[in-house]
């Protein structure tokens, strides 16, 4: 586009809620199921964003989907499962 003029306009900013992560209930999921601090944080950040961006996991193929999501997100950040 040479001309953006003609664009619909969009905040930079949009607010979609909030996300807080307790570390000690993160450490305790960690040591729970046998992996790192870091990755438990990860999971359960890409975890709150899909719940911000309309995804749930109230039925078995909303939470295929929903793990599918989460589980891409923590790929491309090269956290694998251990």
């Amino acid at each position: 586009y040479d001309d953006l003029s003609s664009m619909t306009s969009y905040p930079e900013e949009l607010a979609l809620g909030d996300i807080v992560i307790s570390l000690e209930r993160a450490t305790e999921q960690a040591e729970d199921f046998g992996h790192s601090l870091e990755r438990e944080v990860c999971f359960l950040t890409a975890h709150s964003m899909f719940h911000l961006f309309g995804y749930d996991h109230d039925t078995e193929s909303n939470t295929k989907a929903m793990r599918q999501r989460e589980e891409a997100v923590l790929a491309n950040l090269g956290i694998h499962r251990v």
